[in-house]
């Protein structure tokens, strides 16, 4: 048996809730461990981690991929959401479906099965890595994780030793993924927002110039922007920020983040000409329904974990299928 098979086997026990049964077996609730060695877990996930890194750095930065295309946005450690997305889009498993799928970035912090997610993602990436795509987000960086939760959950999960080791390996893995992906040519797909004009003429193929192994994306503009933009909404537009957006080919500073920027319909429109394109998916914002269509229909945020932080959202996937987008809402009672 393969590691990866070992790992999606373990990670179906973590799943189900066991009662005791006459063969002696303890009893756990659904959705954590019970007596597992967390040992030979921790070493499943380094060896995964070990040759993971070798494919992705094999991978263009900028994915090029055919549809029809399943989009999921930010998971943030929800477990039980992902394993719905599996029951509805990839039942028999990725190679047997029909469909690639795309993962928009934030696999951790915030929930509380970081790990469980990233070693999900992980198998199934190894299994089968020309249909399931994993590209990064603004939460895989180890500054942010240690600002957030999953630094953290890593050690508690393993102990403080194991659990750094196990936490640098998978961050290492963060450090190779692509920043971006394009769907039939056609639809851009990245984590946070387009990029500022003045990289590579405001041309998508400069991503590909990006450094593989990128430890800092913060020392990269291109590749901090792609993580951390958002688009401007009409109800933000004020005369100062107008003013800001004029002078700057349609980007001001995003004040909501104290990084990166905003980006208006006009730089999206600009960008999409340039580039040959028709949309932009991204996520990195949560959404009350999973999904919203934004600046004139031409871009779409996606969130695939519901009830986050304790709210009330829905969690959504997008479908890019035959020229056409539709928006999937997700039943995760």
């Amino acid at each position: 048996k393969s590691i990866p098979n070992e790992m999606l086997f373990g990670l179906r026990y973590f799943e189900r809730p066991i009662n005791n049964s006459p063969g002696g077996n303890s009893s756990k609730e659904a959705f954590s461990w019970g007596e597992v060695d967390m040992n030979s877990f921790a070493k499943c996930i380094l060896s995964t981690c070990h040759s993971l890194r070798e494919i992705l750095t094999n991978e263009p930065r900028l994915l090029k991929i055919d549809s029809p295309t399943y989009i999921l946005g930010d998971i943030h450690g929800n477990f039980h959401d992902l394993v719905c997305f599996e029951k509805v889009l990839w039942r028999m498993g990725p190679i047997l479906t029909p469909s690639s799928f795309l993962f928009l970035g934030d696999y951790v912090d915030r929930g509380e099965h970081g790990i469980e997610v990233v070693a999900y993602l992980f198998a199934q990436k190894l299994l089968a890595p020309t249909k399931f795509f994993l590209i990064r987000g603004n939460h895989e960086i180890r500054e942010t994780q240690k600002l957030f939760t999953f630094y953290k959950e890593c050690k508690k999960k393993f102990g403080k030793e194991l659990g750094v080791q196990v936490w640098e390996a998978i961050n290492l893995v963060f450090d190779a993924l692509p920043l971006a992906a394009c769907i039939d040519d056609k639809i851009f797909c990245v984590h946070g927002g387009i990029p500022l004009p003045t990289h590579g003429g405001g041309m998508i193929a400069e991503i590909n110039q990006l450094p593989v192994g990128l430890r800092q994306p913060m020392d990269e503009e291109l590749a901090w922007e792609l993580l951390w933009n958002d688009p401007l909404r009409c109800e933000e537009l004020t005369d100062e920020i107008k003013a800001e957006l004029l002078k700057n080919n349609g980007f001001v500073t995003n004040t909501k983040r104290g990084t990166a920027y905003q980006f208006s319909v006009e730089a999206l429109d600009a960008f999409l000409a340039r580039n040959s394109l028709t949309h932009v998916i991204r996520a990195h914002e949560v959404q009350a329904a999973g999904f919203q269509v934004q600046q004139n229909g031409k871009l779409l945020t996606v969130f695939s974990s519901s009830h986050y932080c304790g709210g009330a959202n829905e969690a959504a996937c997008i479908l890019a299928h035959q020229n056409k987008l539709r928006t999937i809402r997700l039943d995760t009672s």
